[in-house]
């Protein structure tokens, strides 16, 4: 899965934690000399996996960090790269319960892509697919807004999402698209079944061949003045729902 040698700064006591907690491939962790209420985790599993703990004082880790919100701590990670479609689905098939998807159709930002992974991790979906054209990668702004929740999500990516949603439809999948188009409350679909979850990109929404693909589109009530939700708060809101009608 990890293969490239290229390097990236994660940063943040939880961040750093959820790295080392997952088989990420740190190579050493930076921690500000007499730093108060660093977590003991660090030290532990970082002693117990033989990860260099270097003590430094705040001017490296504002350097490393380009002066983020490091809270003391920082790891030398090398890049995590996607896994492969294959394997995305050979996890669907390890799963217990009716599968579950989230497909990212152009999502660019960052804060966005991390959000959404963290509520994916959090909501039991099985894997992450996302378009290889205008979408964000695994950067270390991803790493942070995920709260390290990126280190254990399964994700492909994929240069067309036709043949993927094809596949779906043929293994029985119901294919939900967030649209705020629709008539159709995101409520009144059967998320029982095996699921996947189609987002669209941050103002553009989903591109109308994606949407051709989906077996049921959705929107999301909305009361106010404002048209749409940030694609990051409508995913969470339809994740649940797949997760509230499992419970």
């Amino acid at each position: 899965m990890e293969n490239r040698s290229e390097q990236e700064i994660i940063f943040g006591r939880r961040p750093v934690v959820e790295a080392l907690r997952s088989d990420a491939p740190l190579q050493k962790i930076f921690v500000l000399k007499q730093a108060v209420g660093v977590p003991k985790d660090i030290f532990t599993i970082a002693r117990s996996k033989d990860i260099a703990v270097v003590h430094c004082d705040r001017d490296k880790l504002d350097y490393l960090t380009h002066r983020g919100n490091h809270q003391g701590v920082a790891a030398v990670r090398a890049v995590r790269d996607f896994n492969t479609l294959e394997e995305v689905f050979a996890k669907v098939k390890r799963s217990k319960r009716a599968p579950f998807l989230l497909i990212l159709d152009s999502v660019q930002d960052p804060g966005n892509f991390g959000a959404l992974l963290r509520t994916a991790e959090a909501s039991g979906v099985d894997g992450v697919i996302v378009t290889s054209s205008n979408s964000c990668g695994f950067t270390p702004a991803v790493t942070r807004a995920s709260a390290g929740a990126d280190q254990y999500i399964t994700a492909a990516r994929v240069n067309k999402l036709g043949p993927v949603l094809k596949r779906l439809r043929e293994e029985g999948y119901v294919i939900i698209g967030a649209d705020s188009n629709t008539d159709s409350d995101y409520n009144r679909v059967d998320c029982t079944r095996p699921v996947a979850l189609v987002m669209g990109a941050e103002g553009k929404g989903l591109h109308p061949h994606v949407k051709e693909g989906c077996t049921q589109l959705v929107k999301i009530p909305m009361l106010g003045k404002v048209e749409s939700l940030n694609v990051s708060v409508a995913g969470g809101i339809l994740m649940y729902e797949v997760l509230r009608q499992r419970l």
